[in-house]
């Protein structure tokens, strides 16, 4: 089989072309449809002036398909230009960006670690047909933005410009909070401080823009995220929510929060063990699946470690990572909607992934600088 596919890889590569571009003109026709997760509507009320966090808070949810209004000031102040467009230009508008950055974001990576031409043509057409990028596309989210910019410090090894850009990352909580708190965990206080400000100052003009309460209007994004009770089965704040939260109880989940926080600043202290810095990335990358509530759109966040796993395919380690992430991003649907029991499967997915991270932490031994659980394969 492997001697079939080594003869034939330029076959089958024009193969998978050609049925990857088909799949992304697909997509797109269904964004072009769709894309409702996109958040022009409550940015149009802010740039009204009208503060959306406090008319969602008391109707108890958005007025606009599913755009609830819960992401950062920061994303509805750098909304402003899709404002000028009626909804069904600034939708087409926004797909456009998302499919820029549904290719831009692999050759950034597969250019950052040299990988062969052949690896990189392979793992874009990965990300362009995977489920997450499909659903990103479709539902017009901001997942491909918030990873781009959480992808720069990484990329550009801490330049001032991608610290502070990466500060654009913070509009989507749930993903965005882990690039702060690594800064922490690694003792860079300076670029936490710079990554910070982008976030402050989309905070400030939305304040003063809507003329609201400075205080009560910094934790409305988070109040009403909470409020919202968005959560899923495979992560951990949303198995807390389900069986020991009551889902009115905002300062107990604040509290949970917190305490989600702290595990994962320990975990972030670890991954920081290890001196290779775009390892370090993709597991860093990584933590949010496992500690918040995501939709599989987020699930882009595991390319950077395929793609990792890929320039570094002999070992054991990187051959499990490469069989999970493909299992993940084009059979995990199929195979939760054929088990259909959301209550097993999706706690055992997510005990796999934190044993699957746990591993990832264990594989590099750094007092000698020797893999002890990547085990070459010959």
């Amino acid at each position: 089989m492997q001697t079939f596919l080594k003869k034939n890889k330029k076959i089958i590569l024009y193969f998978l072309v050609l049925s990857s571009v088909l799949s992304l003109i697909n997509t797109i026709s269904k964004g072009m449809v769709n894309s409702c997760d996109f958040q022009w509507q409550p940015a149009v009320l802010f740039w009204d002036g009208i503060n959306h966090y406090q008319k969602f808070i008391l109707n108890g949810k958005g007025d606009f398909l599913c755009q609830n209004g819960e992401y950062a000031h920061l994303l509805h102040v750098l909304y402003l230009p899709f404002t000028f467009f009626e909804w069904e230009k600034a939708k087409i508008i926004w797909l456009s960006i998302n499919v820029i950055f549904v290719f831009l974001i692999p050759y950034m990576i597969c250019k950052h670690l040299k990988l062969s031409k052949y690896k990189s043509i392979l793992l874009l057409l990965i990300f362009i047909t995977c489920y997450p990028s499909r659903m990103t596309l479709n539902y017009g989210q901001q997942s491909l933005f918030v990873m781009f910019f959480m992808l720069l410090p990484f990329i550009f090894n801490n330049s001032k410009l991608s610290v502070f850009f990466s500060g654009f990352s913070s509009v989507k909580y749930s993903s965005g909070y882990v690039i702060f708190l690594n800064f922490i965990a690694s003792k860079e206080y300076k670029n936490f401080f710079i990554a910070v400000t982008p976030y402050l100052i989309g905070w400030i003009i939305y304040f003063i823009f809507t003329n609201s309460n400075p205080l009560v209007n910094f934790f409305e994004p988070i109040e009403l995220s909470l409020k919202k009770g968005y959560i899923r089965d495979a992560d951990i704040f949303s198995l807390i929510n389900m069986y020991f939260l009551n889902s009115n109880g905002v300062v107990l989940k604040f509290i949970f929060v917190i305490f989600i926080f702290l595990i994962n600043y320990f975990i972030l202290v670890q991954i920081n063990k290890n001196n290779n810095p775009f390892y370090r990335a993709s597991l860093i990358l990584f933590c949010p699946l496992i500690f918040f509530p995501h939709s599989n759109y987020d699930y882009i966040l595991l390319f950077p470690l395929l793609c990792y796993s890929f320039l570094n395919n002999d070992y054991l380690i990187n051959k499990i990572n490469i069989y999970f992430i493909i299992y993940f991003y084009y059979f995990n649907r199929i195979i939760n909607h054929l088990i259909d029991f959301d209550v097993l499967y999706q706690p055992i997915l997510l005990l796999f992934m934190i044993i699957l991270l746990i591993l990832n932490l264990h594989s590099y031994k750094s007092k000698n600088n020797l893999y002890f659980f990547n085990i070459k394969l010959i």
